[in-house]
């Protein structure tokens, strides 16, 4: 099970006690690689939304400095397309030449993405421009920085998440819509190594007053690996709980999903989920995701609460591959 640290953040809210970092460490700029390895990836993940369109976009440059290479990019989608091949955008690189990463506390990439930071592990303002899809964002920390340390399988040496509201616009082949909504980001740095028969679920959901966070794995009946649950403006563990995902009449395509916990100060979370999209796409050679903005409802600690979110059904490709033809 993951270890989960909370980092600081100025957004004013009661949460876990923050622990230090190691000495000296930036979590908002590169991790110099702590090894020769070929795979060793960095990355910087952002999410905003447009619910009433149903659109969803995924902000997710990576580099891998001891490659010399850059990849990943911007990814949206709506309710008319279910892979890269038809969604409303796709730019994402595989082996862009990147010899300098630069400073990530403010840099623009090649590819036309641009993050700096504004206050550290707090606020970001992100940006993109293409001739078919361009936006500004600037994303404000709602809950600190959740720092996951390696559990062992070697597929990243950290891992942070966080919770917060993206405010800012869109625009689409000359249409441009406000963004005003709670989302999610997160950063990697380590070795991304292919992981053989991958299955994982990860569920997100934020709001202005209710937020949860749960790994799952769906070879043990669902059961919750970690995340967090905040409510009441207090932040901790899940420790216990499912969840299950229903999938439709094609055995394939994600339907619902339920979400159950309780977390180490013994409060519940009951949560219902309803795709409103649907994504399929390979993040890496080795790994297929099926990813949907969800329309949450459900309590937590008692206290209702309807939200946006995601989950994300996570494969080893090979594997992945095997069960949809079945």
């Amino acid at each position: 099970m993951h270890t989960i640290r909370a980092m600081s953040a100025s957004a004013g809210h009661r949460s876990e006690p923050a622990e230090p970092s190691e000495p000296g460490v930036d979590h908002d700029a590169f991790h110099p690689p702590t090894s020769d390895d070929p795979w060793w990836q960095e990355t910087s993940w952002f999410t905003f939304m447009v619910p009433e369109r149903n659109l969803y976009c995924y902000v997710y440059p990576w580099v891998r400095m001891n490659q010399g290479i850059l990849g990943g990019g911007v990814m949206a989608w709506d309710d008319r397309g279910r892979s890269p091949f038809d969604a409303l955008h796709w730019d994402y690189q595989w082996a862009h030449p990147y010899p300098e990463p630069g400073d990530l506390r403010d840099i623009t990439f090649p590819t036309g993405i641009s993050i700096r930071c504004l206050e550290p592990l707090t606020r970001y303002r992100v940006a993109y421009d293409h001739p078919d899809f361009s936006f500004e964002i600037e994303f404000t920390a709602i809950l600190p920085a959740h720092l996951l340390e390696d559990n062992g399988t070697g597929t990243f040496a950290g891992h942070l998440d966080q919770q917060g509201r993206v405010e800012g616009s869109v625009t689409v082949a000359g249409e441009t819509f406000a963004v005003d909504c709670h989302a999610h980001r997160d950063r990697s740095w380590g070795p991304r190594v292919p992981t053989p028969g991958l299955h994982i679920g990860y569920d997100l959901c934020t709001a202005a007053e209710h937020a949860f966070m749960a790994y799952s794995s769906p070879d043990d009946d669902g059961r919750l690996l970690g995340g967090t649950l905040w409510t009441g403006g207090e932040l901790a563990t899940l420790t216990e709980g499912t969840r299950t995902l229903v999938r439709d009449a094609s055995g394939v395509w994600p339907a619902r999903v339920v979400v159950d916990g309780v977390d180490d100060r013994g409060r519940t979370l009951a949560a219902v989920g309803t795709p409103v999209n649907w994504m399929c796409f390979q993040n890496l050679p080795s790994m297929t995701n099926l990813v949907s903005l969800v329309r949450w409802e459900g309590t937590a600690d008692g206290a209702a609460f309807t939200a946006y979110g995601e989950l994300e059904d996570v494969w080893d490709a090979n594997r992945y591959r095997r069960f949809a033809r079945n």
